[in-house]
């Protein structure tokens, strides 16, 4: 008998978790299908599923994650479902956020704060309605 290895995955495994150490710097995109955790120096963007910013980690750049956490430094506007901003972190850009945004005393954030609606209704489909509202009147 042959036995195969099985090619599928468990989303654990496709996603996973990446620790970028204190004295790793990095420059350039960074896109992560699952979490990452910085403890050094990143210059440039960041895409994940969960990203957060140790103590000692410092990010410079815009950030797209489902969850954000920063205990360190970030200079970039933050775009996520929920934001957690820890006692010592320090934000120099705009927070955007779906769900929740959480600041300890003691944060130190400078920019715009801004809650976005989950779903965003985009022209194109309000001119749809509006075209199907019209014909329905006119027939």
């Amino acid at each position: 008998m042959i036995f195969f290895k099985s090619e599928k995955k468990s989303q654990d495994q496709v996603h996973g978790f990446s620790h970028l150490g204190e004295n790793f710097r990095f420059e350039g995109e960074i896109d992560c299908k699952g979490e990452i955790e910085i403890a050094g120096k990143v210059k440039g963007n960041i895409k994940a599923k969960k990203l957060k910013i140790l103590e000692s980690g410092s990010v410079r750049g815009q950030i797209q994650a489902e969850d954000v956490e920063v205990l360190g430094y970030i200079v970039g506007n933050i775009e996520s479902a929920n934001i957690h901003i820890g006692n010592k972190g320090v934000v120099r850009g705009d927070l955007r956020f779906e769900n929740n945004l959480t600041v300890l005393e003691g944060a130190d954030i400078s920019g715009h704060v801004q809650k976005n609606k989950k779903e965003k209704i985009r022209r194109s489909d309000t001119d749809k309605v509006k075209y199907l509202e019209h014909n329905k009147i006119a027939s």
